[in-house]
């Protein structure tokens, strides 16, 4: 770990890069034991600006709650806990995402799972017992159907609390069923569209690569689904992701499944409404209505009334939390 002191620095950066896209809630998906520290620091200085919820290494989320007691499921001074995370494989793009169907070129290579079945049932169970959420990174297809067979084999009585589904790049459009019926919420790394298509055609072959993060299917089973970007794997702009989910192509040009394109309002509501819900806290972020938080943000253009490519050139002129801005863009008003 580098010194606490850069670390802190970094986040006061990042944490302003993130308003300056949009963005007044984050996330810190694997708080592991040696972020208590740096944690404490943030919370001492309050240097947090934002919301910020965390998820904790499961193996060592009794540590990690002890040290933050006063900050389980509740903000205090911006800061909570929302729950746990477990990964279930890699990622596509460097052939270790866990598939149902062997990689291209590789008969019997499928991939890595990165936990036993009996684990990810221990891992629900406890999250259970803790009433506390839980989030799973799965980016192949055998990945999802194994976090989707252990909260079936987990949730008889609906006790998991709002399960997700991280990046959910190859979740199979048959695999929706029980995403809905065990109302697990895939959070779709849909950038990967522009960014990897072009290397998971290689990777798996068209076929199998038009499908990935299948937005349109998932709305038509009125599926929760919410997109993120993974920072600092890229950027988090919004604009640009949800120009990725409207338009569907590749960095060359390729158009995955056009049928599976979005209307824009349906990819703002996966970064807002959809989102707040799926921090359980609808009731007071995510849409524009009295007694809700004044989290707001002004932008350069109107994203309902501009042609589909100028989406992911908009500028976030004005970031506003709670009524008080901020971030704004001088050299834009």
């Amino acid at each position: 770990m580098p010194n606490k002191k850069e670390i802190v620095e970094s986040f006061i950066k990042a944490q302003n890069e993130y308003l300056s896209y949009g963005i007044t809630t984050i996330q810190e998906g694997m708080f592991v034991k040696e972020l208590i520290p740096i944690y404490k620091e943030l919370l001492k200085e309050n240097i947090l600006k934002v919301d910020l919820v965390a998820y904790l290494d499961i193996k060592s989320k009794n540590e990690i709650r002890r040290a933050f007691k006063g900050h389980i499921d509740k903000y205090n001074k911006n800061f909570k806990i929302g729950g746990y995370k477990i990964f279930l494989d890699g990622s596509p793009q460097l052939r270790t995402a866990w598939m149902r169907t062997a990689y291209l070129g590789e008969e019997n290579y499928y991939g890595y799972s990165a936990m036993e079945d009996e684990k990810v049932e221990d891992a629900i169970q406890i999250a259970v017992n803790d009433n506390m959420q839980i989030l799973a990174h799965c980016n192949g297809d055998r990945a999802a159907k194994q976090y989707i067979d252990a909260i079936k084999n987990v949730d008889e009585k609906e006790l998991v609390k709002n399960p997700v589904m991280i990046h959910a790049q190859f979740l199979g459009i048959d695999q929706l069923k029980e995403v809905k019926e065990y109302r697990i919420i895939p959070s779709f790394f849909i950038s990967h569209i522009y960014y990897w298509g072009d290397t998971h055609i290689k990777n798996f072959g068209i076929e199998r690569t038009k499908n990935i993060s299948p937005a349109k299917s998932a709305l038509k089973q009125n599926i929760l689904y919410t997109f993120h970007q993974d920072s600092p794997v890229i950027k988090p702009n919004m604009f640009h992701t949800i120009w990725c989910a409207v338009k569907r192509e590749t960095k060359n040009g390729e158009k995955l499944n056009e049928d599976e394109k979005i209307s824009v309002i349906d990819a703002i509501k996966a970064v807002t409404i959809n989102a707040a819900k799926q921090y359980g806290e609808e009731d007071l972020k995510g849409s524009i209505r009295e007694g809700k938080l004044a989290n707001l943000i002004i932008v350069d253009k109107n994203p309902l009334e501009i042609e589909t490519d100028k989406l992911k050139e908009i500028q976030i002129l004005e970031t506003i939390k709670e009524g008080e801005t901020l971030y704004k863009d001088i050299h834009n008003i």
